[in-house]
């Protein structure tokens, strides 16, 4: 009786110890290597690129978060309504939520924060994600001073009306909440350079310390966070040259980072080091500017698809981690869809018919001409990525066989964003990271700002606009499948691969997401406020 006893006891015992083995740790730095320059725009509504986002997602809270099953959940809002007929969602906020200066964010700041995203000065471009609210174009427009949509009902509630059933507005409301005692002031038209950007107040579980450009951005733990402290003291994004990654992991520099596909043998031997391989909600592209009259022709852009070896690209460049794109609709989404779409696979004779088909004849270099015009053009390439830099060499190579001749042009990431913003390029090259709703109104309907080829197409808005009202998942499947095929078919872009990412972690991070789906081991940066380090 009494050795059986003192088994139990020291089961319970070493019980006690794993369990406390496991318990989260407060304490240390939790460095997230990036290989390319935030912007410094930290700003949840007027930001556009990815590296931002990364200190946005834990500067601010939005009213909801997604999940790792890709799920809305509560988050500012503690729960919310939607109506029967589906035209209303009501919104309940936490109470006691503070931001980083101490102030109470009440649905003041939430109203004021879409008013922004709805005002007829904003400067960027979210407004397309909102504009079925009722009154929200009337506003837009200047023909009223008010968004009847957007109801602020008491400090704590808070309720948005559409006209009719719009399928992606729940998850559209993950945007972070800005502070309105802070930026109500501003004219909108001048929040774009506002010191604030550079200096954020969210209400987020970490609080903005330090941005110096080439080196890092520094966090520190929301001792307030109305969820609880985060784990650790210090979140540091820290810039990391690509060819230096393998360094950094093995010196214990960085413990979190996305490796390219030449860098994966080499990491996944390293003790101590854990990688992820998960598909993204994300594609990468070559666009062409459709407002120049070589590529204004369809067949030229069919004929450069069909031109261009992207199965070696993903095979070797990637070295199989890839999946060669034909649409805007990842693998990863549940809107995908294979049936009638064409593979344009490799077939330099195919794309060379096509070229003489419309015209396109060698002149005295050899290089293709049509009408005086020659098939030549800029292809802008932002530096930081090997992978990159090697698809633009194979492209060109590609190209120069069929007498196209194509001039590279590398360029800072940044830099490259303002020439495509301003429309100056002949063809680019960048990716897409998309939100978990397959909604792609805000990128390719012909009013929407992020429309790079100035692809306008009657049939292509009426089925985005059918797809957003559309909230049944099957028929809502069905358009935007009819809408890939339409897409797959005129070529606004070429798509090269779907996103497949390699994420290494240092052993040393506990509480990861150690089975990932499309967010990946962090699922986007919701376990960062989570994880903690083992000594």
């Amino acid at each position: 009786m009494r050795r059986w006893l003192m088994v139990v006891l020291l089961l319970l015992c070493l019980s006690v110890a794993a369990a406390a083995q496991e318990a989260p740790k407060q304490g240390g730095t939790f460095r997230y290597g990036i290989t390319v320059n935030p912007r410094g725009m930290f700003n949840p509504i007027l930001y556009t690129e990815v590296y931002d986002g990364l200190v946005i997602d834990v500067v601010y809270d939005g009213l909801i978060y997604i999940d790792r099953n890709l799920q809305p959940q509560p988050r500012i809002a503690k729960s919310w309504e939607i109506s029967e007929d589906g035209t209303e969602i009501t919104f309940y906020l936490h109470e006691g939520i503070k931001f980083h200066d101490g102030v109470e964010l009440t649905a003041k700041d939430v109203a004021f924060t879409y008013m922004t995203i709805l005002h007829p000065e904003y400067t960027g471009v979210r407004y397309s994600n909102f504009n079925m609210l009722v009154g929200a174009k009337d506003y837009k427009e200047g023909k009223t001073d008010t968004v009847p949509g957007i109801e602020v009902i008491d400090d704590y509630t808070i309720k948005f009306k559409v006209e009719e059933p719009h399928a992606p507005l729940l998850v559209s409301f993950g945007y972070g909440i800005l502070p309105a005692h802070l930026l109500e002031d501003i004219p909108v038209g001048e929040l774009e350079q506002a010191p604030f950007n550079l200096n954020p107040i969210g209400s987020g579980p970490f609080k903005f310390v330090e941005f110096l450009t080439d080196q890092h951005v520094i966090l520190e733990a929301n001792e307030d966070y109305f969820l609880g402290r985060p784990n650790i003291d210090t979140l540091v994004y820290q810039k990391v040259a690509q060819d230096a990654i393998p360094i950094y992991l093995q010196q214990n520099r960085v413990d979190y980072v996305a490796i390219s596909a030449d860098q994966f043998a080499q990491v996944d031997a390293m003790e101590g080091i854990d990688t992820y391989v998960y598909e993204e909600l994300s594609y990468n592209y070559i666009c062409f500017n459709m407002r120049q009259e070589r590529f204004a022709d369809r067949a030229v852009r069919q004929a450069i698809t069909y031109g261009f070896d992207r199965q070696t690209y993903v095979d070797i460049i990637r070295e199989g981690f890839g999946i060669v794109a034909n649409a805007p609709m990842p693998t990863a989404s549940w809107a995908y869809t294979s049936e009638g779409i064409d593979t344009y696979d490799y077939n330099p004779e195919r794309a060379a018919e096509l070229l003489a088909e419309a015209g396109w004849q060698p002149g005295p270099d050899g290089v293709l001409e049509k009408d005086g015009m020659r098939l030549e053009f800029e292809f802008l390439v932002p530096e930081g990525s090997r992978q990159t830099e090697q698809m633009a060499l194979l492209f060109q190579q590609n190209m120069e066989d069929l007498g196209i001749k194509v001039n590279l042009v590398f360029m800072e990431f940044s830099a490259a964003v303002d020439r495509v913003d301003a429309r100056e390029f002949d063809t680019f090259t960048m990716g897409w990271s998309l939100g978990v709703d397959p909604d792609p109104y805000g990128i390719w309907h012909s009013t929407s700002l992020w429309n790079d080829p100035g692809f306008y197409n009657d049939e292509s808005d009426r089925l985005l606009e059918a797809g957003r009202r559309e909230t049944d998942p099957a028929k809502r499947k069905e358009i935007y499948g009819e809408w890939q095929r339409l897409i797959n078919r005129e070529l606004p872009t070429m798509f090269l691969s779907y996103g497949v990412t390699i994420s290494a972690v240092n052993q040393r991070v506990k509480g990861i997401d150690t089975d990932p789906g499309p967010l990946g081991p962090l699922v986007g940066r919701e376990l960062v406020r989570t994880i903690w380090l083992e000594d």
